[in-house]
């Protein structure tokens, strides 16, 4: 069934999954190959608007090279004494690191909060874990990328509040996993999290192997096994719909559509969530919002009404 599921998320619904949509480069600029202490090297960089820099890094946790896309705050240029608090934004299964700003509207949300946002890619899969042979980690190294080694970088490149106080996570579906785990596993790295229709109890099984041959590895992940080392945040969000056709789908939608479907398999996910931190009195944000599908109108909303959110909670520089 999770296999299952673990394919549809990425071929039930492309606009869910993020789809190939594109956006216009207003400019390019290709850059020396530099490398950082954090094990990253920076191969190309190409400018897309005022805002917006899409980098293409080499990283010794990964096979091949991998982007990243960075949204600086509007003025970030004319206040080079100010440092910035920075939301790391994951995508979906099959989607890229450009979604968020094609499709999910992360740059209008954003155009007037004094917040970095860097969404970078975690490929087709995006099962944001590091993968497992024989108990030890091997390529790829995901988590090792989006943690130790891309926070270090994003810090030392981009004026930032470079601690704890001023990191935030979130993502949608198999990139809410990844939210929840990332900040359950690295507490010291975040402060908040939250997760848009997150698939929280999908794993790996070629990352971790099968749960009745590794279950140790399954538990060390997955979210609501991991839930008590969220207590130390000071911000998490659960937002999720039920599946059925809701207001911003179009007129028309079937409830057997494939995002309506996706979304009420998750559903119960998110609920088993909500109760499991609500049993530890873990203060958590629960948007149980009723009908609703797994496709951007709801993921775009979740990102406006989050955001708010992670500002009272970030520090400010």
């Amino acid at each position: 069934m999770r296999r299952a599921l673990a394919v549809a998320l990425c071929a039930g619904v492309a606009a869910g999954c993020g789809g190939t949509a594109g956006e216009q480069a207003t400019g390019s600029a290709g850059a020396p190959r530099t490398t950082a202490p954090t094990g990253i090297a920076v191969v190309a960089q190409r400018r897309v608007d005022p805002r917006l820099t899409d980098y293409t890094l080499k990283t010794t946790a990964l096979d091949e090279e991998t982007g990243v896309r960075v949204l600086l705050p509007a003025g970030y240029a004319a206040h080079p004494e100010r440092r910035y608090p920075v939301l790391y934004l994951l995508h979906g299964r099959g989607g890229t690191f450009r979604d968020w700003t094609a499709h999910g509207g992360a740059e209008r949300a954003t155009a007037h909060a004094p917040l970095i946002v860097v969404m970078p890619d975690a490929g087709a899969v995006a099962e944001y874990t590091d993968w497992y042979q024989g108990g030890r980690a091997k390529l790829p190294r995901w988590e090792d990328y989006h943690v130790k080694q891309l926070v270090p970088w994003v810090d030392a490149r981009f004026r930032t509040i470079a601690a704890r106080r001023g990191r935030a996570i979130a993502g949608l579906s198999m990139g809410g996993f990844g939210a929840l785990s990332y900040a359950a596993r690295n507490p010291r790295i975040y402060a908040a999290a939250a997760s848009f229709s997150g698939a929280l109890e999908i794993g790996s099984e070629d990352a971790w192997g099968t749960r009745v041959a590794d279950p140790a590895l399954w538990r060390a992940h997955l979210p609501i096994d991991l839930a008590p080392r969220l207590r130390s945040l000071a911000l998490v969000e659960l937002r999720t719909g039920d599946g059925a056709p809701g207001p911003l789908d179009r007129r028309g939608t079937k409830r057997g559509c494939g995002a309506c479907v996706i979304e009420r398999i998750l559903h119960p996910m998110n609920e088993r969530m909500h109760e499991r931190l609500r049993t530890l009195h873990i203060r958590h944000v629960w948007d149980d919002y009723g009908p609703g599908t797994h496709d951007w109108p709801y993921w775009r909303r979740d990102l406006r009404q989050t955001l708010p959110d992670l500002m009272r909670v970030l520090a400010s520089g």
